[in-house]
């Protein structure tokens, strides 16, 4: 099986500009000048406007999410399960995500995030050598999951080795829950692999 990868494409804007339909309106005969040039004083008071994956925005609004968020398009070989979808949500700096298709997503990174940070973290997640995302793995986290997803809380922790381990639970200050959630945590960082989540605590 080939290595998990990531293709990443800064999403461009993509404005609807007068001058395209300037030229369009340039096949008209002489006789339409007048009608022509009404035409384009009215399209000149319709403020320019921005499509992106989530819709059609006016360039200017605040709310635009190209105003908000530094957006990219990544393109995988792998499908974008549920699973590897919140490994991409839960990335630190991922502020905004639509998954597109079974291979392709759009994400928005918040502005106190470094693009190339956001990034690192995902591929670190998800397109290791020693992916421990293989069938095998995926099945025995599939098993417990089935076990554990009727408690409240739940993590599972799977290394790059493909090792796993879980912690559940249904009561809301349960100590032991969160210090195996912990231990759980410093030993991603330690050493990789992921940490699945139904909620975060």
């Amino acid at each position: 099986m080939s290595k998990n990868k990531i293709a990443w494409e800064k999403w461009d804007v993509d404005i609807i500009e007068e001058d395209v339909i300037e030229e369009l309106l340039e096949s008209h005969e002489e006789e339409d000048a007048e009608l022509v040039h009404e035409a384009l004083e009215f399209m000149g008071k319709i403020p320019a406007l921005v499509t992106t994956p989530l819709g059609v925005y006016q360039m200017h609004d605040k709310m635009n999410i190209l105003n908000q968020f530094e957006c990219w398009m990544g393109y995988t070989n792998f499908d974008i399960t549920p699973e590897v979808r919140d490994i991409i949500e839960k990335s630190p700096g991922v502020e905004l995500l639509s998954i597109l298709s079974r291979y392709r997503f759009f994400l928005g990174v918040g502005k106190l995030f470094e693009f190339p940070d956001v990034r690192k973290e995902i591929e670190s997640q998800l397109c290791n050598e020693a992916s421990p995302l293989n069938e095998e793995t995926q099945s025995a986290v599939d098993a417990i999951k089935i076990v554990i997803s009727q408690d409240k809380y739940w993590a599972i922790f799977v290394s790059p080795n493909g090792h796993v381990e879980y912690t559940s639970t249904n009561d809301d200050n349960d100590e032991a829950y969160l210090n195996d959630l912990l231990g759980l945590e410093k030993r991603k960082k330690a050493s990789g692999g992921l940490i699945l989540q139904n909620e975060d605590i």
